[in-house]
């Protein structure tokens, strides 16, 4: 599905290490590495394919902490926005891949698999959560996004979505839970 695509992508280590230092005033653990042998995940190396074809963008990549809740997350991209606005650096920000993500039963794999909603449920909602970022309604959305992502099975509890939300300066009601997360982009 997702391969043989090569990349070469420059970091931002200044903007990192701002990132980090910002995020951590808010409570939050982060660490901006220096691992050159860590490779990037698909949520960054996907999005940069296709935005970022030669390379030439600087990027910087964040890894969702393992057991954050949707507000931690939130208050990581409030870090991630200071550290920008105190930056002279020109900065997209990236959220890849959150709406629901209920794979298919194994029944249903092959060609059409694709075509195929799994739930007809998270089918709904993300029907749903799409005509309430259309219509500007933000902060509704933003109130359901504890339970949105729980219930609709949200790959890596839509870390990504949280940030960009704290990016944007909204903000998230508090979560208790936590669960497990894959890597994501800013």
């Amino acid at each position: 599905m997702i391969q043989n695509l090569s990349y070469d992508l420059p970091g931002n280590l200044e903007l990192a290490e701002r990132i980090a230092a910002e995020a951590c005033k808010d409570g939050i653990m982060v660490l901006a590495h220096r691992v050159p042998t860590l490779p990037l995940e698909y949520g960054t190396i996907v999005p940069m394919h296709y935005m970022n074809p030669g390379g030439g963008k600087k990027v910087v990549a964040a890894a969702a902490p393992l057991f954050a809740t949707v507000d931690e997350n939130r208050r990581f991209g409030a870090g991630a926005r200071r550290a920008i606005e105190a930056s002279d650096a020109t900065v997209a920000v990236l959220a890849s891949g959150s709406l629901s993500h209920k794979l298919v039963n194994n029944e249903l794999v092959g060609d059409g698999q694709w075509n195929v909603v799994a739930s007809e449920f998270n089918r709904q909602m993300d029907l749903r959560v799409l005509e309430l970022w259309r219509s500007g309604r933000y902060e509704e959305f933003v109130r359901i996004l504890p339970e949105y992502c729980t219930k609709c099975s949200g790959e890596g509890l839509m870390a990504d979505t949280a940030m960009l939300f704290g990016v944007l300066g909204r903000t998230c009601p508090p979560r208790s839970a936590s669960a497990s997360f894959s890597n994501c982009m800013i």
